[in-house]
């Protein structure tokens, strides 16, 4: 039915189909554009602020005596962390759910490497450090891993 309530036939609803599809292709490709455009200062920030506030909640434990300061200032960089994350993600007004094609730029097995080799670190500096370790290296792998993409992003960009 048209949006009068008539009836609509198959060429009617074929070129109806055909404007959707023009217009979730446009809107992926406004998306896309966008989503490089998105200043690498966002990603840099998101590593430092996650390798220092990771690193404080490690050296909390450390120095007992500082251990209150260095939480709070762990606890304000995870915040920091969360919020550049929150602004980077609406940099363009839209947040796209996460795509298994992962665009030309990336390939899915991409998006898990870097994560699971934080982990895997993180795991490995835990045996012998214990939790202040594991808190340490876990946000030092991250925050580097941020850093990288970002740097990556800029050649991709240039490129």
């Amino acid at each position: 039915m048209t949006s009068t309530g008539d009836p609509m036939d198959a060429r009617q609803a074929r070129d109806a189909l055909a404007a959707a599809c023009a217009a979730r292709t446009a809107a992926r490709r406004a998306s896309e554009a966008n989503e490089r455009s998105r200043p690498r200062r966002y990603v840099i920030g998101q590593g430092l602020t996650f390798a220092a506030g990771f690193t404080a909640f490690g050296l909390a434990n450390l120095m007992p005596r500082y251990g209150t300061w260095l939480t709070l200032a762990g606890l304000a960089c995870t915040v920091g962390f969360f919020t550049l994350v929150w602004i980077g993600a609406h940099h363009g007004g839209v947040t796209r759910w996460f795509s298994r094609d992962c665009g030309s730029r990336r390939r899915a097995w991409e998006l898990w490497v870097a994560p699971l080799l934080s982990l895997a670190v993180s795991a490995l500096a835990a045996i012998p450090y214990g939790e202040t370790g594991w808190l340490i290296a876990f946000g030092l792998t991250t925050g580097a891993e941020h850093l990288l993409r970002a740097f990556r992003q800029q050649r991709v960009g240039t490129a």
